[in-house]
């Protein structure tokens, strides 16, 4: 049996993106629509450059670890899904400011490692004018899934006013 050139290259044509797809391996991320709340800085609430602020935010510990990480940021545009990283934290370019990376005991555990603060400081930027709209993001770790998940990831903003 012979096989002309052209029926060669469009049975090439048909299985090379099923092979590419088998041969290269993906990133395996997930952010699930469940999360913690913040409940300080409350939505629309004015933080100040150079103040301190309240900061409470209420984990949902969706896979009910231990020890939930938790890492805090402000953005000019709201972070998606896209931007938290395989490792749990928003991608550089998405955020203007982290605060920084706590852990929440969990169960009445003792703390470990740094809790979360009672407050923040809010930073100066430059190029934020006065009255810019910005998005306070909470990236919480969930680990341990059922299923073999080993980490999963739940995504909160809040917007507060740069003033």
């Amino acid at each position: 049996m012979r096989f002309s050139t052209s029926t060669f290259l469009a049975a090439l044509a048909v299985l090379a993106p099923l092979t590419s797809a088998v041969s290269v391996p993906t990133k395996r991320q997930i952010v699930v629509p469940a999360h913690g709340t913040t409940v300080n800085p409350a939505e629309g609430s004015t933080i100040t450059p150079g103040a301190s602020f309240a900061f409470k935010y209420e984990n949902i510990d969706f896979c009910e670890s231990g020890y939930s990480p938790i890492s805090v940021y402000l953005s000019t545009s709201p972070p998606t899904a896209a931007d938290v990283t395989s490792g749990g934290e928003l991608s550089e370019g998405s955020f203007v400011y982290r605060f920084g990376d706590f852990l929440i005991a969990n169960f009445g555990l003792p703390p470990m490692g740094t809790p979360p603060p009672p407050t923040l400081t809010a930073p100066t930027l430059d190029g934020v004018a006065d009255g810019t709209t910005l998005y306070f993001s909470v990236v919480e770790t969930y680990r341990d899934c059922p299923g073999g998940i080993e980490l999963e990831f739940g995504l909160e903003t809040t917007t507060v006013t740069y003033d």
